[in-house]
């Protein structure tokens, strides 16, 4: 049976819209019974015997080639003030073997992608997860553009191909999740860090097709049955990130008896229905609970969700005698400041009288449609919740950083 994409489900933004089309069109072309499935697109798939034997993060054939081209990152460069050699011939940088990692490559002929030298095996694949994240990201200056501009497109190219090298191989089940779950981590946290880059550095589509395809590998490996530290942690991210997908819901009550009735399961549950049925004051109750990751997952949801809620309640108190307390909206829209919520409102026409305490006049007639705002800084829903964490530490989990 094929899967039939819901035109109902809710959708966030015109961009997610279009991304999710896409992928349900994909979806329906390739799909397997009810589960989230691996796109091998204009890919040859490998035998699933195929082993992989670098044990390297890359390769020394791709190294050296690399090398010679002058194509390493320049977190992968030796430091020059270490190099006794200095420069390779035409001035080319050398690589430090301990920080190169495999890049992504094209499927396309002439192409080894299927060599087994050329191929991480999971422990490997593993490694070079931790690493991108735990000491690459670490040391990312998150305030600093031009820190975040450097590390976050080599971060997310190695990433991918990290993912490629598991469906070259076909890796699944309990050896591929924790390098998905790694990988996701990152993909999830990324677009708060990264929001203020220009577009050449970041492109949500792309980062947003990366992080489907990674949940849709992460189910098929947690369907292939085994132990799974961090399955409903997951699935429950799923859920918030694909907010109001009636399938994706549907799956979740099909879960056993021990991951359904999960406090991640049942709150992620929770957050969709009263996205359903518009309850956005227990929907802003309820996503206060979230930990940061989960924040972080939900994060691209909230313009939306604040842009509907100011209509309900400029549909609830159009009164020409009624005056909303401005403090009172800061706190059900869950925004850091009245500054940031009196800015909502008066993009959409609202009066907000002034004074030593400011209401807003939710009168139907100066109410106009507005673009929604784009995502910001979160310091209430997101950073606080990180607490005394690394974002390293947030991405891999903190009880997988202490191991």
């Amino acid at each position: 049976m094929i899967r039939q994409h819901n035109p109902d489900t809710p959708a966030m933004s015109r961009e997610g819209r279009a991304v999710h089309r896409a992928l349900w069109k994909a979806d329906t072309k390739h799909a397997h019974d009810d589960d989230y499935t691996l796109q091998s697109r204009n890919m040859d798939v490998s035998p699933p015997n195929l082993v992989g034997l670098c044990l390297d993060m890359c390769s020394e054939r791709e190294r050296r080639e690399r090398e010679q081209h002058g194509l390493l990152h320049p977190l992968e460069m030796q430091n020059r003030h270490l190099q006794k050699r200095g420069f390779r011939h035409g001035g080319h940088p050398i690589a430090d073997p301990g920080r190169t990692v495999k890049e992504y490559s094209r499927p396309a002929a002439g192409k080894e992608l299927s060599s087994p030298r050329n191929l991480r095996p999971p422990a490997t694949l593993l490694k070079t997860v931790q690493y991108l994240i735990m000491e690459i990201w670490e040391e990312v200056n998150e305030q600093d553009s031009t820190s975040l501009a450097l590390a976050y497109p080599f971060v997310f190219d190695r990433l991918r191909a990290v993912r490629q090298d598991l469906t070259v191989q076909r890796i699944s089940g309990t050896e591929g999740a924790p390098v998905l779950e790694g990988s996701l981590g990152f993909l999830l946290c990324a677009p708060y860090l990264v929001r203020d880059l220009p577009l050449e550095d970041y492109s949500e589509t792309l980062h947003s097709t990366q992080v489907r395809e990674s949940f849709a590998e992460l189910m098929q490996c947690y369907n292939r049955g085994g132990k799974f530290v961090r399955q409903a942690e997951f699935r429950a991210l799923l859920l918030l990130y694909d907010l109001g997908n009636l399938d994706a819901m549907h799956r979740a009550l099909q879960l056993p008896h021990s991951i359904r009735n999960s406090p991640e399961i049942r709150l992620a549950l929770d957050i969709n229905r009263s996205y359903l049925e518009k309850n956005w004051v227990r929907l802003f109750r309820l996503v206060r609970q979230l930990d940061c990751l989960k924040a972080c997952a939900f994060y691209r949801h909230l313009p939306d969700c604040r842009s509907q809620a100011i209509r309900i309640y400029m549909n609830a108190y159009s009164s020409r005698n009624c005056r909303f307390p401005l403090d009172h909206l800061t706190y059900l829209l869950a925004v850091d400041s009245p500054f940031k919520a009196s800015d909502m409102c008066k993009r959409r026409g609202l009066v907000v009288t002034s004074g030593e305490y400011e209401f807003v006049l939710f009168h139907k007639a100066s109410f106009k449609d507005v673009d929604l705002e784009c995502p910001g800084r979160e310091i209430q829903l997101v950073e606080a919740k990180k607490e005394n964490m690394s974002w390293a530490e947030v991405m891999m989990g903190q009880e997988i950083c202490t191991v």
